[in-house]
């Protein structure tokens, strides 16, 4: 028995990764805290050997295939637990085998173990000639894929405990000979 399927042709292929640059790190675990920011750096870097050159220039809407192609990068964070300061959407040009790098401040806002935001990235590919405002149902479509390598990758996130308050004093009902301690951590 053959079975025939269609394998759809990657024409691009970016890889990604989103690195802290001076994590605290134990046993290659980074640790933060809620509230500090963490400076990271987005690398991307972008190859067009995945296609042949002329599906690439059709589909892609360009002259030749070492043109430079707009694309379009995104930072999906889980609001609940990543503050992103600054833009989460970026649109860049980007050509054979160049290496793009961002700078990222990621901002912890709970305690916990945090997975690190997700980056996708797409291609804006230029209308053709007289299909401006239309969809273009002939031809390619540029496929654009990309492999992050940061997916999965975690931050322990730790509270911010610069002062603590204890009570001291006996566990028996009705006695009021509680003591309170209070502490301020070393900043």
């Amino acid at each position: 028995m053959v079975i025939t399927v269609s394998i759809p042709q990657t024409h691009i292929l970016h890889t990604a990764s989103l690195t802290l640059t001076s994590p605290q790190t134990a046993s290659h675990t980074t640790i933060a805290t809620v509230g500090q920011p963490l400076s990271a750096t987005l690398r991307i870097s972008h190859t067009r050997r995945w296609a042949t050159s002329a599906s690439l220039v059709s589909a892609a809407n360009i002259a030749s295939p070492s043109d430079p192609i707009d694309f379009y990068y995104t930072i999906d964070a889980n609001p609940d637990v990543w503050l992103v300061a600054g833009q989460r959407r970026v649109q860049f040009t980007a050509t054979e085998d160049e290496v793009k790098e961002w700078d990222i401040v990621l901002i912890p806002l709970r305690a916990g173990n945090a997975l690190m935001p997700n980056v996708e990235i797409r291609a804006k590919v230029k209308p053709k000639e007289g299909e401006e405002g239309k969809q273009a149902v002939e031809g390619e479509v540029l496929n654009c894929e990309t492999d992050y390598w940061s997916y999965g990758d975690a931050v322990v996130v730790v509270p911010d405990v610069g002062t603590s308050t204890v009570g001291v004093g006996g566990l028996e009902m009705g006695q009021k000979g509680v003591v309170w301690l209070e502490s301020s951590g070393l900043v």
